[in-house]
């Protein structure tokens, strides 16, 4: 189509040629008849053909306005399903979000937090994908996520980061192991004398543990290994041994029956709210991560801090509203 045709001009062609007349049109529109006029003669000049037979009492498409006008119709009715979707992504009443994160963050902050956003905005489809730290970073770094809750060990050019949680390391043993009862905290050599379970080495809960000299006891010598942390609640719980996981995973294992004992020194893991550098977030995304910052002020408690502000997300082009 000619790029000075516009959409001013299309609706006034079509408006004539359903009611037969430029007075009716120009009403309908609540324009000048003359305006509805020139808009129709403008029309015709960028296309180079006549568009109606007028006559002193009707006005009549001619043949290539009866074709065009299928045309315009079909475009103008696309465009203006298209304005009311991206309407409704501004409105928050529907779009995707794509959304990396660990076990325990889904179960225990993006699942309470998409429940609550369900019952405000029912129109946002929210797609978890439970991701090792690695893998996210480098999924959000090609644009398949829109954002990922993870670990960040270096700053990175190609992402932004903001962190939204820092918890304390526990020790979780089983119910009926000597240490259940203990009053804590207590050190890290603690893992000399009893069997130890971990997560595999892929784990960004592993590789937080080797940066530090005392966390270091901790995997040192694994009796057990395993991938995911519904794996290594279940191996703690049925008294393979005892770990050291972070304080949202205590609290998980704590609905499980599972004792947790603070350990000393405090080493911390900090999650991040990453995002593709430079990308603006959506609307859905950004109605997402404000459920998420509330559910996360939920689960903030001895050992679980929230550092961050709404005001450093909206400085991100999150709106927290």
């Amino acid at each position: 189509m000619n790029s000075n045709i516009t959409l001013r001009q299309l609706r006034a062609f079509l408006a004539v040629v359903e009611h037969g007349s430029f007075t009716k049109a120009a009403a309908v529109l609540n324009i000048t008849q003359s305006a509805l006029t020139n808009s129709v003669k403008n029309l015709e000049s960028e296309l180079g053909l006549r568009l109606f037979d007028r006559t002193t009492r009707h006005v009549e498409p001619t043949a290539h306005g009866r074709q065009f006008a299928t045309v315009a119709r079909r475009f103008t009715e696309e465009l203006e399903r298209g304005m009311d979707d991206l309407r409704a992504h501004v409105d928050r009443q529907q779009g995707l979000v794509v959304v990396g994160a660990t076990a325990t963050m889904i179960t225990s902050v993006l699942v309470p937090a998409i429940k609550e956003m369900a019952a405000r905005f029912p129109g946002i489809r929210v797609r978890i994908i439970e991701i090792l730290t690695a893998e996210a970073i480098e999924r959000v770094r090609a644009g398949d996520m829109d954002l990922a809750f993870t670990t960040v060990a270096l700053p990175d050019a190609d992402f932004d980061a903001t962190p939204v949680m820092r918890d304390a390391f526990h020790l979780v043993c089983p119910p009926d192991h000597p240490l259940a009862t203990h009053a804590g905290p207590l050190t890290w050599d603690v893992f000399d004398n009893h069997p130890v379970v971990g997560m595999s080495g892929e784990s960004g809960i592993r590789g937080i543990l080797k940066e530090h000299a005392a966390g270091q006891i901790a995997v040192s010598g694994l009796s057990y290994e395993v991938s995911s942390v519904w794996g290594l609640i279940r191996m703690v719980r049925d008294g393979l041994g005892i770990a050291a996981v972070p304080g949202l995973v205590a609290q998980a294992m704590a609905l499980e029956g599972i004792p947790a004992i603070r350990l000393a020194p405090p080493i911390h893991r900090t999650v991040s709210l990453i995002t593709r550098a430079g990308r603006s977030p959506t609307p859905a995304a950004g109605t997402l991560v404000s459920a998420a910052l509330a559910q996360l002020r939920h689960v903030q408690s001895d050992g679980i801090e929230i550092p961050v502000t709404e005001v450093q997300l909206a400085d991100r082009g999150f709106s927290t509203g």
